[in-house]
Parts: C-alpha cells; sequence; structure tokens
C-alpha cells in the first residue's frame, strides 16, 4: 500500500466524535477509524456514559479520550470535545458516519501551510456512491448555494461569507478556533457550523475544500429526526434559525420564508405517507415556539482555554496493505469470513458481493471491520453508467477495485468462486 506523499511532516490532529444514546453507529465509527492511512492521531469522545462501554468493548479504553456528557447540545459538546484535544488541529466527524482510510490525511494535508484555518471534504449519503454534500458557499444570511470545484480549493473569507463545511467531515486549526471561542452554544442543534464559518469568513481566514477527503454519513435517528430523515421536532431548528438571524443581524421578516419552506418540506413528506396531517402542525407549532425561545436566547463565545490533557495516540501505525475481495452473493458468508479475517490482521479490505442481476450497488462498512460493496454483476455503481453492461466476475472486481483505488488505497483483487 502506498500513502500519499507529504511535503512536510503533518501536524497532529485530534479527531472528535460527539455521540448520544447510538452505541451502535459509534462503535461502527470507531472501528473504521483504525484503517485510516495516517500513522498518528487521537480520538476524543464526547458522549452519555452508554459510550464508555462501547470503547471499553473495542479495547479501547486505553487510546481515546472520553468525556461524559448527555444533554441534547452538539455545541456545547463540540467544545468540550476541542478542550480535550491536544492537536494543532482538531476534526470533527459525526458518529454515523464512517471515514474512508485516506479521509484524515487528505483534510489535513493543506494544514501544512500556516495561512489554512481550515478545510472541509465531501459527504456521501446512505447507499456510500452519491453525493450527499459537495462544495458549498455560505452567505451572510445563512443561505448556502452549491459551486463547482476541480480537485482541493482554497479561498480567504470576506463578510459576504465563504466556504461552508459540515460538521460531519470538516477540520480547525485549534489555537484560531479556540480564540474564536470554538461553537457559540446557543446553537443546541443546527447552524452552528454555518455560524462559525460566517464568523472564520468575517475574520479572512483561509478555507479549503478538498473532494477526495471523503466520509459516508447515513443519517441515524435521534430525538430530533426518524432514520428517513423526517423530522420528530423542529423547535431547535426554529430557536437556531431565529438566533442566527439576530446574532448576524439579518431582517427577522426571512423567518416566515423559512417556515414556508419548512411547511412545504412537511407537506411533501406527509403526501408521500410519512406524515400524519396533525403531525404536520404539530412540528410547525414546534418551529413557532422554537423561533420564540431563539429571538430571546443569550448565546455568544468566549476563547477556550489550552488542552486539558496531553495527546493521546489512537494507534502508531498505518493500516498494513489494502485489498478487494469479491465472491458471487450466494458465497457471502465465506466471502465476509475472508474478509474479516484480513482485517483483523490489520488491512484495509472491500468486500464484493455480487448477484447476477442488474441491480444497483450499495456501499457500506460492516462492523466487523471491513467495507462491504453489493450489487448486480451487470448493475451501476455510478449515475453515469448504463443500466445494464456485461460483465464477467473478475471483470467486474477489477473495474471497481480501480475505482476505489484513490479512496481505498485498494492495490489487488482476489476472487472466490465463479458464477
Amino acid at each position: 500500500m502506498t500513502a500519499p506523499a507529504a511535503q512536510t511532516p503533518h501536524p497532529a490532529v485530534s479527531v472528535v466524535i460527539v455521540s448520544r444514546h447510538r452505541p451502535r453507529e459509534l462503535r461502527r465509527c470507531l472501528t473504521a477509524l483504525r484503517f485510516q492511512s495516517l500513522p498518528r492521531f487521537e480520538v476524543v469522545v464526547v458522549a452519555d456514559p452508554a459510550a464508555v462501554e462501547v470503547i471499553a468493548e473495542l479495547g479501547l479504553s486505553e487510546q481515546v479520550k472520553h468525556a461524559s456528557y448527555d444533554l441534547p447540545n452538539i455545541s456545547q459538546a463540540r467544545n468540550i470535545g476541542i478542550g480535550l484535544a491536544a492537536g494543532d488541529v482538531v476534526a470533527f466527524i459525526d458518529d454515523d458516519a464512517v471515514a474512508e482510510p485516506v479521509w484524515l490525511e487528505r483534510l489535513i494535508v493543506p494544514f501544512q501551510e500556516p495561512i489554512l484555518s481550515a478545510a472541509g471534504g465531501f459527504v456521501l449519503g446512505r447507499n456510500g456512491i452519491d453525493l450527499q454534500w459537495g462544495a458549498e458557499m455560505v452567505g451572510p444570511d445563512g443561505d448556502s448555494r452549491l459551486i463547482e470545484i476541480s480537485g482541493e480549493t482554497r479561498r480567504e473569507g470576506t463578510p459576504e461569507g465563504g466556504f461552508k463545511t459540515h460538521g460531519t467531515n470538516c477540520a480547525f486549526r485549534r489555537d484560531r478556533l479556540c480564540q474564536m471561542g470554538g461553537f457559540d452554544e446557543a446553537y443546541r442543534f443546527f447552524l452552528d457550523e454555518t455560524d462559525l464559518n460566517l464568523r472564520m469568513a468575517q475574520r479572512g481566514y483561509v478555507t479549503a475544500l478538498i473532494p477526495d477527503a471523503v466520509v459516508q454519513h447515513g443519517f441515524a435517528p435521534s430525538i430530533r429526526r426518524r432514520a428517513d430523515r423526517v423530522p420528530l421536532s423542529l423547535f431547535e431548528v426554529g430557536a437556531s434559525q431565529a438566533y442566527f438571524l439576530r446574532r448576524h443581524d439579518r431582517d427577522l421578516d426571512r423567518l416566515g420564508m423559512i417556515r414556508e419552506d419548512h411547511r412545504r418540506s412537511l407537506l411533501t413528506h406527509m403526501i408521500s405517507g410519512g406524515l400524519e396531517p396533525q403531525m404536520v402542525r404539530k412540528l410547525l407549532s414546534d418551529f413557532d415556539d422554537g423561533v420564540a425561545d431563539g429571538l430571546q436566547r443569550q448565546g455568544g463565545t468566549t476563547p477556550l482555554p489550552p488542552p486539558l490533557a496531553p495527546f493521546l495516540a489512537f494507534k502508531d501505525q498505518p493500516p498494513g496493505y489494502s485489498i478487494a475481495v469479491y465472491a458471487p452473493r450466494r458465497q457471502q458468508r465465506d466471502l465476509f469470513a475472508a474478509a474479516k479475517k484480513e482485517a483483523d490482521q490489520g488491512a484495509i479490505v472491500t468486500a464484493m458481493s455480487f448477484s447476477r442481476s442488474s441491480l444497483f450497488h450499495h456501499r457500506w462498512f460492516h462492523p466487523d471491520g471491513f467495507w462491504v460493496q453489493t450489487g448486480g454483476l451487470f448493475g451501476k455503481s455510478l449515475r453515469s453508467d448504463p443500466y445494464f453492461r456485461r460483465y464477467s466476475l473478475a471483470e467486474r472486481a477489477e473495474r471497481e477495485r480501480a475505482l476505489l483505488a484513490r479512496s481505498r488505497l485498494c492495490d489487488e483483487a482476489k476472487g472466490f468462486g465463479t458464477f
């Protein structure tokens, strides 16, 4: 396996994960971080007490910093994580996300240049293939718009805005983040990263967007939304919207337009059968109550202290090698057993299980420590693919291995069985 070359040593980096009542997702996120190509970094988990059990069960009690926190305020939890982080750069990933093996190394490469203050990567959706969030600009009203970039792109912020980073895939230079007071804890949920992006832009800080720094994000259920992204409450959304406009001296009349956008979205869910009519009314009432709260909410930031604990290496060496193993769908059990064996030896493994069909493909991370790609031998794995293309088993595996080589450092494909 050949890791991307660096011109100068990487800065020390801390990865902060905030988790609340999602032990299964946290376990998967931590397991995937074992396979990062970056040889040395630390992990900080800020989570409810049950997370301690997850960390212990994974044998990571001596390798992961942990702070117990069980309140529904992601900004406060992230600030606790920043306080424990001893790296020069602090990266964030959500507990319901899985990082590709080269994610962290690519995300922090631009920080070798002192001018850089922040960086963000791209986010894939639930199927592990389609883009969930790409390159975006954010303006002073908090609205974001998609932009096209080619490769790593940097931009200096202005009072009119700058690059938007996403909380599940971003990094910041610790000293500048602390000088700014980290995240404004009045944003208990929603617009917390947007607010930080704008405050950094107003200072003229430089942000980089790196398309090759990729995580897959699954949208796990929470107290605020279902797994299908149907909201369960809009209170904090309304509160954050109102507080944001107030904090940044924007026109509060925009709240009416924002409410209408939410109403249309809720009606779409209702028409598709995802919401009952009475739930639409309740959610809009939640939003209105949140707005009233946000208009009165007190917030702001103060500088954060130096690290509260010394650097604690999560691991001290990269994975030994990267391999793809493949087999027909009927041999999936044997395929997964072989993949687990390789992963237990420290390899980055992708197990490809193909049915003799034209089913679309799906990529995901197995809790046993390897990546999986399922789908039809003749089916689409990219949007640009035709609906049907004939392949042999080995041809299809080699094609997919080549597609994954940049994000998985995958050098070899090994087959099990034939159709």
